[in-house]
């Protein structure tokens, strides 16, 4: 069987995602060392992962709730790599000292591993989206992002809080169209829109008061506003930040093909490994260096350079091997 061929614009796209990801984790320990830091550090996290999740969205297409064994390859693929690596985090934490003893728990996910507990969940979530027109479901989910901030009891456990508050993006990427993608990749406007960087950056760069909780969406309202019943609106406010800065990204994606086109196949092995690298920084000490201007320029260079090398393919392939390994000792010997 001929394998169909990959659109390089989203690889392309994750790729330089996975970067901005290990950027901001990078830069993290310096941002209050300059306000234009910390404004450059809110301005990827607004849209960074709203984007990566909703390219999830646009190729969950093929999820169908007839065939049962997708859901159990989900599972698979989001649920056994989030246990295995929960205790490999809970391992790591001790060892390094970070924490004085080994605690390993499922309920609340270790860093960035919510992701793939949350994809695991919003994977379920066709089961009724599939079955509603785009507007329907674009509104549903939109209105469970909102009104999910204001309920407290739901929070950073199994990431139900975040998996709600990023699920329009998903819902919106399994709505669109492959047609809707290629009228924008070849559209000769679509470069205004890298403007939206600008208008961002400058918002921020003026607005006091800023929380990172209103771009991570890990926690309910009253625990990041002063005034949590005006929750609905700032949630508003940075589902349009999302949006702007999605559109602001997308356009100045390389729309051929790459020397890292390839490695936005493997951006998942990045995420998860990328993690180790960054805690022994934070570990070894970095938030007591002073950063040069120049020094994002370096930043950025061990950003794309750590992201290349992760997400390389022989990297990928042991990594899946690893993860076979594991699935067949969770599993037992029976196939999955």
């Amino acid at each position: 069987m001929v394998e169909k061929k990959r659109d390089p614009f989203f690889d392309n796209a994750k790729f330089l995602l996975m970067v901005l990801v290990v950027f901001g984790h990078l830069l993290q320990p310096f941002i209050d060392q300059k306000g234009w830091y910390k404004d450059l550090y809110y301005t990827i996290y607004t849209f960074h992962m709203p984007a990566f999740i909703m390219i999830s969205g646009f190729f969950a297409k093929s999820f169908d709730w007839k065939k049962g064994h997708q859901v159990v390859n989900s599972f698979r693929k989001c649920i056994i790599p989030y246990v295995f690596f929960q205790w490999v985090y809970s391992f790591f934490y001790w060892v390094t000292g970070t924490n004085d003893h080994f605690s390993f728990q499922l309920h609340v996910p270790n860093w960035s591993l919510w992701f793939l507990l949350s994809s695991f969940f919003w994977q379920l979530s066709l089961f009724f989206f599939h079955k509603w027109s785009p507007k329907v479901g674009i509104s549903v989910s939109l209105a469970l992002s909102l009104l999910v901030g204001y309920l407290p009891a739901i929070g950073r456990e199994l990431t139900l809080q975040r998996t709600v508050v990023f699920l329009p993006f998903f819902v919106i990427g399994y709505y669109l169209s492959a047609e809707t993608v290629e009228k924008f990749e070849k559209s000769t406007l679509k470069k205004g829109f890298s403007l939206g960087f600008i208008g961002i950056f400058a918002i921020l760069r003026l607005a006091y008061g800023i929380n990172k909780y209103m771009f991570f969406g890990s926690k309910p309202y009253e625990d990041f506003l002063n005034l949590p019943e005006w929750g609905a609106v700032v949630r508003i406010v940075t589902l349009l930040f999302a949006f702007i800065g999605m559109l602001a990204f997308f356009a100045l994606v390389p729309t051929k093909e790459t020397w890292y086109t390839k490695c936005g196949k493997y951006t998942l092995t990045a995420y998860l490994l990328h993690g180790f690298f960054v805690k022994t920084l934070r570990i070894g000490g970095i938030s007591d260096w002073t950063l040069p201007p120049v020094g994002l320029v370096v930043l950025l260079l061990v950003s794309l350079l750590l992201t290349y090398i992760l997400a390389s393919e022989k990297l990928a392939a042991y990594f899946q091997k690893l993860s076979q390994r594991f699935s067949r000792s969770f599993y037992g010997r029976k196939k999955v």
